[in-house]
């Protein structure tokens, strides 16, 4: 016999609020992007403000002695310089870039933890996937084409589905969906529950249906579809096309008498604070009713915004930093001084998850000595040597430019001679195919093109 009653359990779930969706988002903005939503938020919300030069006096600052202490936990991080101190180098700041999302997952996989053979089989699975984030062919068809195993290319899809952006790779929407709330890290069995066993009937927006099915009330449905909203249906719409747009250098390595220095570029950055006003009212208990719900809930959007800010550009500066020291020889010497590094080595070098490193290095811009660079250039596979050393790939690809740039116009060489060049006057071994692969990379035409072009 059926009974219903009611029961409590004590149970720890991890929710991703809107608050910590917004850190992420901070994130992954370009300088010029990070401008635009200060300014919005600043908009919307009257307790923020941009801090104004002068400082207030001393009595005023006594008199309202509780209120600054309040604000002044906010105070900037003293891991970085402040823009005062900072005088930045007279680099070009504006550079150009083409946003792809192929070659910007195809980045990932080549500084991710994918070995020799998983990368193969994620070039087809990249391939195959359209603008808007999905896996436009079936595996089967895939399988088909390439010759791999189903298996293997099952294997490999799960680990590009957990690349940025959340939700890549996904072959319908109900798993594209699933994917992004497995990214947030949640547990929400009510969600999870209602999602697989109702989830095409949401379509049809009869959320009493839908309740009648599941044996969850109205309220609650109508929470699940609300949930359902807030995830992006279309992950790769972003990176559409090839669209070329202007940056401007997030970060600046200049180097110093006592060697390399990280500068954040916050040269147009507003310095935010708390409205004095608002909250010497709030503090004093001068509001009441509606007001004072509404002031609190604008002091703590504003709280979590600035402390947003902040988070964001101490993980930038630490990012930054350790990407000055992986690859110092680089800032030293230029390019070919390249080593390899991945995603993970940062990670652990400044205590994060992989993740963060790749969000936060997403359209961000590094000026440096040789030139402006976007922080995923650092990033780069290794190439083997002849004597067991490892080689920067970006390094490989500019000795192969220089190695053409110097050759005999009138008899260009073939891949297999600059295999061998490599191989002879640098140690490195590599194949012929990777020399076309590298060649494609640059827009360098093959030997045959090169010669009837001249």
């Amino acid at each position: 016999m059926l009974e219903l009653k009611q029961t409590q359990k004590l149970a720890q779930q991890l929710v991703l609020t809107p608050q910590l969706q917004q850190a992420i988002k901070l994130l992954q903005l370009s300088q010029l992007e990070l401008l635009e939503a200060i300014e919005a938020e600043i908009k919307e919300n009257p307790m923020l403000e941009v801090e104004e030069q002068e400082q207030p006096e001393e009595d005023d600052r006594k008199k309202k002695e509780e209120m600054i202490e309040w604000l002044e936990r906010f105070s900037p991080s003293e891991d970085y310089q402040t823009r005062e101190e900072k005088e930045y180098p007279d680099y070009e700041n504006m550079v150009k870039k083409s946003s792809n999302l192929r070659d910007y997952l195809r980045w990932q996989v080549g500084v991710s933890d994918f070995k020799k053979d998983e990368r193969i089989w994620a070039e087809w699975i990249i391939e195959n996937i359209d603008d808007n984030g999905y896996l436009s062919s079936p595996l089967g068809e895939i399988a088909e084409a390439s010759g791999i195993a189903e298996e293997y290319l099952e294997q490999v899809l799960l680990k590009v589905q957990k690349l940025d952006p959340a939700g890549v790779g996904a072959r319908n929407l109900k798993e594209c969906i699933r994917i992004q709330y497995l990214d947030r890290g949640e547990k929400d069995p009510l969600f999870e529950e209602v999602f697989e066993q109702c989830f095409e009937w949401f379509s049809r927006m009869d959320m009493r249906e839908i309740a009648r099915k599941s044996g969850h009330t109205v309220e609650e449905v109508r929470a699940v579809f609300e949930k359902i909203k807030s995830f992006d249906p279309k992950p790769g719409r972003n990176y559409e096309g090839d669209q070329t747009i202007y940056v401007v250098p997030d970060v600046y390595a200049v180097k110093t008498e006592d060697g390399f220095e990280v500068l954040l570029n916050d040269e147009n950055m507003p310095e935010l604070r708390m409205n004095r006003h608002y909250v010497e009212l709030f503090v004093q208990e001068k509001l009441d009713g509606d007001a004072k719900d509404y002031v609190k809930k604008k002091i703590k959007q504003a709280e979590w915004f600035i402390k947003s800010l902040q988070q964001r550009q101490k993980t930038l500066y630490l990012v930054s930093k350790s990407i000055v020291d992986f690859q110092r020889e680089f800032f030293e010497r230029g390019v070919r001084s390249l080593k390899p590094l991945i995603l993970k080595d940062v990670a652990h070098y400044i205590g994060v998850h992989e993740s963060t490193v790749s969000r936060i290095t997403t359209n961000k811009y590094m000026g440096t000595p040789f030139g402006v660079f976007e922080m995923k250039f650092f990033f780069t596979t290794g190439v083997g040597s002849e004597n067991g050393d490892a080689f920067s790939a970006n390094a490989v690809m500019d000795l192969i430019a220089e190695i053409i740039e110097n050759e005999d116009r009138g008899s260009p060489l073939k891949d297999e001679e600059i295999v061998t060049i490599l191989k002879e006057k640098e140690n490195i071994r590599i194949a012929r195919r990777t020399v076309a692969k590298y060649r494609e990379i640059l827009h360098i035409q093959s030997s045959r093109e090169r010669r009837r072009l001249d």
